[in-house]
């Protein structure tokens, strides 16, 4: 058996190929819509693509096994919870499917999601024995996925249903079970507290993860356990679990047009460009989104889904690495490329950038200080005084930011906050930015507040 994991570090999410090279057969798990990706390593490996499984319906990329299906002879699969409308395989609790040797059965793990599968595999060459779960969201390295994404409503039903699938169906495996999970350190359906490895085992998990030792005991332990830490969810994530119950189409692939001025005011304008370049001058309007791994998480977090984007950069290979990377969460409204500055002489907009030290004399001088970082890294500790906001929530509670003269934003390192700068520029709320964030604030010996 050969096994290769592709992870996404800007969405923390792992997709997996399993082969059979003897039999020349593969089949995949939670693949995302860079379809290509499973192709090339499918054709690498001298093998062929039968199989693709999906744990759950999920709402932080756009699932690439419907796709893949329309493309090629590939049996999707889905869990027989999921009722998706694509032609698909569903596989009911302890279901059985054999891939060349590899044989995979499917395991019912509601608690993520209503209709979670995980799914067990044994290589019958050497024994019927699993020894591989592909657990999805329902065992991770070091915790396990949150399960308030589809709304209070059913938060508390799918919390209990986590608890009982840990207890019942997962921790009983054996200690040997090695575990690849789909979520990962960076994904916004789990807890900061999840680990960055990339895979573990049933025994290791059982004895240091704290969500799985919390199982053992009452469920109010529990639910406190697997409720802490966890960031805003982004406000895409919805719009993409209702594509992924139809099946999404190919994205886009044309190049990118480059835009002359004017862009048109139905637009968002997306500056990728580095902070410290955007404060120094832009196109007023624009939301800067630096153009790194986190980039996709990151407009979906702030801008509305679907709404029509024009890249501010004229590099046609970053535009068109940016747009894949918007493609994997659904957002398929590129309209092109443009210069980051108009053509037109208009006047910029400008972000004045403050050091540490700077920041803390105005704050004792009543200067506001908003801090745009998750809950978990503000109760680790923030600048006195400051304001709380997530970044991305920041459009929504506007009311909590004081109309003063001057708002000095700052994050953790300096990207979030330029994100929220550029935000509150759109609302006529002048704002400085906190050069380093309170990485340099610590650094440079400031106090601390808890």
């Amino acid at each position: 058996m050969l096994l290769e994991q592709l992870f996404d570090r800007g969405l923390g999410h792992a997709s997996y190929l399993v082969a059979d090279p003897d039999e020349g057969v593969a089949f995949l798990v939670d693949p995302d819509r860079d379809v290509d990706a499973y192709l090339d390593a499918a054709a690498r490996l001298g093998v062929l693509i039968t199989h693709s499984f999906e744990t759950h319906v999920h709402n932080d990329y756009v699932a690439g096994t419907p796709l893949l299906a329309a493309l090629r002879p590939i049996t999707a699969v889905a869990g027989a919870e999921a009722h998706v409308a694509y032609p698909h395989h569903a596989m009911a609790d302890g279901d059985m499917l054999d891939v060349g040797a590899l044989r995979v059965r499917a395991l019912a793990t509601p608690g993520h999601t209503p209709e979670h599968m995980a799914y067990l595999v044994s290589d019958l060459r050497r024994a019927d024995d699993p020894f591989l779960l592909f657990s999805g969201g329902a065992l991770l390295v070091g915790h396990i996925a949150r399960v308030d994404l589809l709304g209070p409503d059913l938060a508390e039903r799918l919390a209990r249903d986590a608890y009982e699938t840990l207890r019942a169906r997962v921790l009983t495996l054996a200690d040997h079970v090695a575990v690849f999970p789909t979520h990962g350190g960076g994904s916004a359906c789990t807890s900061s507290d999840v680990s960055a490895w990339r895979w573990t085992t049933l025994g290791f998990e059982r004895r240091h993860n704290e969500a799985a030792r919390a199982a053992s005991g009452e469920f109010a332990s529990f639910r406190e356990v697997i409720g802490h830490a966890l960031p805003v969810a982004p406000a895409y994530y919805p719009h993409v679990r209702a594509l992924n119950h139809m099946g999404a189409p190919a994205a886009e692939r044309a190049p990118l047009p480059l835009l002359r001025d004017p862009l048109g005011a139905e637009v968002v304008l997306v500056d990728p460009r580095p902070p410290h370049v955007f404060a120094a001058g832009h196109r007023r309007g624009a939301i800067n989104v630096v153009g790194n791994e986190s980039f996709a998480t990151r407009v979906g977090s702030v801008i509305p889904f679907g709404a029509p984007i024009v890249l501010l950069t004229t590099d046609a290979e970053r535009a068109d690495r940016l747009r894949a990377q918007l493609a994997t969460i659904g957002f398929d409204e590129v309209r092109g490329m443009a210069e980051p500055l108009p053509e037109t002489g208009e006047e910029l907009g400008r972000v004045r950038l403050v050091d540490a030290r700077e920041a803390s004399r105005l704050g004792e001088g009543g200067v506001p200080l908003l801090d745009v970082r998750e809950d978990a890294e503000w109760d680790d500790g923030h600048a006195p005084r400051a304001i709380h906001v997530p970044y991305a929530l920041l459009e929504r509670r506007l009311d909590a930011v004081p109309r003063a003269a001057e708002v000095i934003v700052y994050c953790a390192s300096g990207q979030r906050s330029s994100i929220a700068a550029s935000l509150l520029e759109r609302h006529g709320i002048a704002s400085a930015s906190l050069r380093g964030g309170l990485e340099a604030w610590r650094a440079a010996g400031l106090p601390i507040a808890r």
